[in-house]
């Protein structure tokens, strides 16, 4: 891991672009290490049912359950992952969720990749670390 506990990844949005992000350790490391272990991955993302609030990524087969630092207001570019779902989910909108997410990190560059007419449910999302 790195020594500072901020470890840059790129977010893959296949046929649109590259969203660069940081994992922050220190807001839920159990979380965030399951994570970076399994990069590089590729699942299919899709947005939040009914507005697009968030860009989740379902299926990660984490199970990592809350910890003290957990919450349930989050901010526009925060990442979070939700055990209660199993997901990794990319905020878009400020929102407050009805269960305690896990926050692991935060988008730093082309957020607004996520507001594209062209992006679609089902789009091919791979995270990766930045070498």
């Amino acid at each position: 891991m790195s020594d500072s506990g901020i470890i840059a990844i790129k977010i893959d949005l296949f046929g649109i672009g590259s969203v660069r992000a940081n994992i922050i350790r220190h807001y839920a490391p159990f979380s965030a290490d399951a994570i970076l272990n399994k990069m590089p991955f590729v699942l299919k993302g899709r947005f939040s049912f009914g507005a697009k609030i968030y860009w989740t990524l379902p299926g990660l087969e984490l199970y990592k359950g809350h910890n003290s630092k957990s919450i349930k207001i989050v901010e526009k570019g925060d990442i979070i992952y939700n055990p209660k779902t199993d997901e990794l989910i990319i905020l878009i909108e400020s929102t407050e969720f009805s269960n305690s997410v896990n926050k692991i990190g935060k988008v730093t560059e082309n957020i607004e990749f996520f507001l594209q007419k062209k992006i679609r449910n089902g789009l091919g999302t791979k995270l990766s670390r930045v070498k």
